[in-house]
């Protein structure tokens, strides 16, 4: 799908303005902005086609296309070299996958841009608001594709396996589900640990003076990077910073964000406990696929919660384009999600290990 939708950049020119102008004449200006800025995503492809204004967009280096490529190939084998064949399961996982590479893209552009200017780390709080999509969008739209395509191709694999009368013994899925739910809640709370400890971090290490700038340069390098990946940050308690001239905190920024951490921690453990639920049923994958399967899902969870965030909370600078403020914070969100949901698979799987290994005391100590 990816290599067909390449092809079509390559050959084709696009003309993103075109798009945007063409629904604004029917009166849907939001949904061709946002077609546009999916069809923008395909700009950073070396050789791409996309115009915007009239002026072709490819870069000049081949790499980020080369590094989302390899990405995409590796992370959707991962998800999907073992697990379960339910056809929902498998277009889930190829667009999580997909997702995933996009976002893990996107911190390779970051940091080639800054390694490859002049000012180095120094240029990195100007970077942030030049390239801040590069690669996201792209892995939104190969994996909305993909997972269609896979979801086609699994429902036919198992139709023509009902059609071969391939059985296979299988326990009643609602009672293995209600069996292993106790196990997998207890396995998820480990994996919503991570979330709720970055969270609580990012309130430590985020700026929340109304003098910062959220949207120029006169911020410094580390400022810049907690900007740019620590979607999740929450502050029990109202911040208060005395170097502000009125000595008082951001609340459009605080709580906002607090009350949208929290729901993305609530959200990671109630998918993560429905993974681990359905995992009873059709077996578990290996340890790789666990951790890749899980970063996918906190990533695309985190750019979910960020989209609803944007579209709720619309800032005042954005308030005849709200959409596009709700776009940039869904990107926050995936930025988070590739940069730090590899704790919350690293955290299940080794939670998975312990409870494996106690209950198999158990076992041995009443047989």
């Amino acid at each position: 799908m990816f290599a067909f939708l390449y092809s079509v950049v390559l050959a084709i020119p696009v003309y993103v303005g075109d798009i945007s102008a063409l629904w604004s004449a029917r009166g849907h200006a939001w949904f061709g902005d946002v077609l546009g800025r999916m069809v923008d995503g395909f700009s950073f492809l070396w050789g791409s086609a996309v115009m915007n204004e009239g002026y072709p967009v490819a870069p000049t280096s081949g790499w980020p296309t080369v590094v989302f490529v390899v990405l995409l190939v590796a992370l959707v084998y991962a998800s999907l070299r073992t697990a379960s064949d339910g056809v929902y399961a498998v277009a889930g996982r190829v667009l999580c996958a997909s997702v995933l590479a996009g976002g893990l893209t996107n911190l390779f552009v970051v940091v080639q841009t800054v390694l490859g200017i002049r000012g180095g780390l120094e240029s990195l709080p100007t970077v942030i608001w030049a390239v801040p999509d590069d690669g996201i969008w792209l892995g939104l739209v190969v994996g909305v594709f993909g997972g269609y395509a896979a979801y086609a191709a699994a429902a036919f694999a198992r139709f023509a396996a009902l059609a071969l009368h391939s059985e296979r013994e299988t326990d009643d899925p609602a009672t293995a589900t209600e069996r292993g739910w106790p196990r997998a809640a207890q396995v998820a709370t480990w994996g919503a640990l991570p979330a709720l400890v970055l969270a609580l971090v990012g309130g430590f290490v985020w700026d929340y003076g109304p003098d910062a700038d959220p949207f120029g340069a006169d911020i410094d390098p580390r400022q810049a990077w907690v900007r740019l990946v620590w979607f999740a940050h929450a502050s029990l308690s109202a911040p208060h910073n005395p170097h502000s001239l009125s000595g008082s905190f951001d609340t459009s920024v605080w709580l906002p964000r607090t009350l949208t951490s929290l729901v993305l921690v609530a959200l990671v453990w109630l998918v993560v406990a429905l993974v681990l639920a359905g995992w009873q049923r059709s077996g578990r994958p290996g340890g790789l696929c666990v951790v890749v399967q899980l970063w996918a899902v906190v990533t695309v969870l985190a750019g979910i919660v960020g989209l609803l965030e944007g579209a709720l909370v619309p800032q005042d600078d954005f308030a005849l384009a709200s959409h596009y403020w709700a776009l940039d914070t869904a990107a926050q969100g995936i930025r988070f999600g590739a940069c730090f949901g590899w704790m919350t698979g690293i955290a299940v799987l080794l939670a998975l290990r312990l409870s494996r290994g106690a209950r198999t005391d158990v076992e041995e100590e009443v047989s």
